[in-house]
């Protein structure tokens, strides 16, 4: 009778330490770029502006009462949080939208083996920005009248895209210094996110300057997850991109876009 007492007791401590050790995380962390991407995460800082952080901000934050957890929110330069993405020192990444040799540093939300568009946190695209009495043009295949460089920020998509085309490209930390030196005549154009573009120009710093249509690229953008992370947690893994889903659809997220336009 003590042997079977003391077996039950070494299977109740078993089942304890197992639940212990494989329960969710209290806090996660999400990393993301330290310049400004309107309206999708606001100004160009270390910190976040909680008055108004930005779109994807606010959906996260659904997300986190949603599944009842705490998510950290931490800026770095885009390079350098996909490499604390590998090393597993945060756990989430946000915005990044598909590149194959970005599976080195973390993992997007998949469905039989292939990219599920459907756990996207949004689409954004591309635009091309000249000084308006340029003859560079895009007709949404070719470029033309472009001797120079195009100008845009560093480890963005778009850098490997158009250099497949023959471009050369000069990266930079952040939209507004490809901005001023499109201004000075240092490159022909820009190829920038779309919003964070059309934002820049709003300002009035930038009158000499126009967008070029067609857009040059649209994409889906995604949360990363590290490959420790979803590793140790599969289950929470796909239940924060499932939530990213429903949140992005919720009407509270068309309440919060309201806010910014």
């Amino acid at each position: 009778m003590k042997i079977v007492s003391f077996f039950k007791l070494n299977i109740f401590i078993f089942v304890l330490l197992a639940s212990h050790l494989f329960a969710n995380p209290q806090e996660i962390t999400f990393a993301y770029q330290n310049t400004d991407n309107y309206p999708f995460q606001t100004e160009n800082s270390q910190e976040t502006n909680w008055g108004k952080p930005g779109i994807l901000l606010e959906m996260f934050k659904i997300v986190e009462k949603e599944l009842n957890i705490k998510i950290k929110f931490i800026r770095y330069p885009w390079k350098r949080a996909l490499f604390k993405l590998r090393n597993g020192s945060v756990q989430g990444v946000f915005s990044a939208s598909y590149k194959s040799k970005r599976l080195e540093f973390g993992l997007y939300p998949t469905q039989k083996n292939q990219i599920d568009f459907k756990k996207r946190t949004h689409y954004n695209s591309y635009a091309l920005y000249k000084i308006s009495n340029s003859s560079v043009s895009w007709d949404g295949k070719n470029f033309k009248n472009i001797s120079r460089s195009i100008c845009a920020e560093r480890e963005y998509s778009i850098v490997d895209d158009l250099k497949k085309m023959g471009m050369d490209v000069y990266e930079v930390s952040r939209t507004s210094k490809c901005m001023d030196l499109l201004l000075n005549k240092r490159v022909d154009a820009v190829a920038a996110l779309e919003l964070a573009g059309d934002s820049l120009l709003e300002e009035k710093k930038y009158p000499s300057i126009v967008k070029v249509k067609p857009a040059l690229k649209r994409k889906a953008y995604y949360l990363m997850l590290s490959h420790q992370f979803v590793l140790k947690y599969p289950k929470l893994s796909q239940e924060i991109w499932d939530t990213v889903e429903l949140a992005r659809e919720s009407k509270e997220m068309k309440v919060i876009y309201n806010k910014y336009f």
